[in-house]
């Protein structure tokens, strides 16, 4: 029997693959099940419908990288080598989505702003007013939106340079 996260990233990895000829609505259950080399028994064991597959998908790469990232709350370099070798790995999935998704800059945004806001960066409110000499929503916002458009330009750029050097653009860009 199949692992949930194998099947889950086989339906993933299928879709992300039709998309390159169809559009959401030509897809099928039965298109991803070809593709995925499963069952449609499979697909609805772990999703309710095509739309919901989509809502989880996005759901399923956010709580891999969560796992990542929750192994050093600080997020130092190595674990954003670590996160960034998740998405290089994974990256026709990963571009599918940001080209497909609707609203993928703000999901994104989000998610990072989350992370960082959850963190245990020690004195974040005041590291980041410090660094920016903003008041802190402003410089929050500063923080996040340099970490986020320096990932999607990889992900726009099709993961041209390696995780390492991401890592060290992200590292050397954002003050804290």
């Amino acid at each position: 029997m199949e692992s949930s996260e194998n099947t889950n990233l086989k339906f993933l990895k299928a879709f992300s693959e039709l998309l390159e000829t169809k559009s959401f609505e030509q897809i099928t259950v039965s298109d991803l099940a070809k593709k995925a080399q499963l069952s449609r028994r499979a697909f609805y064991n772990h999703f309710n419908s095509k739309e919901g597959f989509l809502r989880e998908s996005i759901l399923i790469i956010f709580d891999d990288i969560t796992k990542i990232l929750n192994n050093d709350l600080l997020y130092e370099e190595v674990i954003l080598k670590e996160m960034l070798s998740y998405m290089y790995t994974n990256k026709e999935i990963i571009k599918s989505f940001v080209c497909f998704f609707p609203n993928i800059d703000n999901i994104i945004k989000d998610y990072i702003k989350g992370m960082i806001i959850y963190s245990n960066i020690p004195d974040l409110h005041k590291q980041l007013e410090t660094a920016y000499q903003v008041p802190y929503s402003f410089a929050l916002d500063i923080y996040i939106s340099t970490i986020e458009s320096i990932i999607l330009n990889w992900i726009d750029n099709d993961f041209t340079e390696s995780p390492e050097k991401i890592a060290k653009y992200i590292t050397s860009v954002v003050r804290i």
